[in-house]
């Protein structure tokens, strides 16, 4: 981990390792199904880009860029097209959120199971709490630091606090991830990330 927490050597690796892993998957891409090469490629791959994945929050753009380009390389192993095709719709037919609305994701779930008692005790002890009637409210700390403005629980309550109310008081958390994936397929890139503001 670098002192900046840039995460720039961790996304190197990452994206080393994502696409060797495509390139082993392209050899044998003839012997599966679609199904099956998604299943693999979740597993192998997206499942990488997925871990702790509410750390690269606030990371500089051509980090972003760099994780964006391994889930397109994905995509397109998955769909059968070539390096130079665009991607369009595939996120879409796929069922996957891009980089930025899956750490949005994130963020929001963690900041939900806290709320509903369901996170480690330390992660719900980073929220303070309000109710506006029977709604839910996290209040947002003050933090004067970029590293500080990065942290889960300065983020978490922008990220919560802006969702329509029918997600955040969902009965269960498969309810909640449901109607919030729907939420962001729904919202562009530009829309998804104005709910950190």
């Amino acid at each position: 981990m670098d002192q900046r927490l840039t995460f720039e050597r961790q996304i190197t690796t990452l994206k080393k390792n994502s696409f060797h892993t495509i390139r082993n998957l392209c050899k044998v891409r003839f012997l599966l199904s679609k199904d099956q090469m998604k299943s693999v490629v979740n597993s192998m791959v997206v499942s990488c880009l997925d871990y702790c994945n509410c750390l690269y929050y606030g990371i500089a753009e051509r980090l972003f860029n760099q994780l964006q380009i391994i889930q397109n390389s994905a995509a397109k192993l998955v769909t059968g097209k070539y390096k130079y095709d665009h991607v369009d719709n595939d996120f879409y037919n796929l069922h996957w959120l891009q980089i930025k609305k899956r750490i949005v994701f994130k963020i929001a779930l963690l900041s939900y199971k806290a709320v509903n008692g369901q996170a480690p005790q330390y992660i719900q002890d980073m929220f303070t709490y309000s109710y506006q009637g029977y709604v839910p409210r996290l209040l947002t700390p003050i933090m004067n630091t970029r590293q500080g403005q990065r942290s889960l629980s300065f983020i978490g309550p922008k990220v919560f606090n802006n969702l329509p109310n029918h997600i955040t008081t969902a009965p269960n958390t498969d309810s909640f991830k449901k109607l919030l994936k729907t939420h962001l397929f729904n919202l562009s890139i530009s829309d998804t990330m104005k709910m950190t503001k």
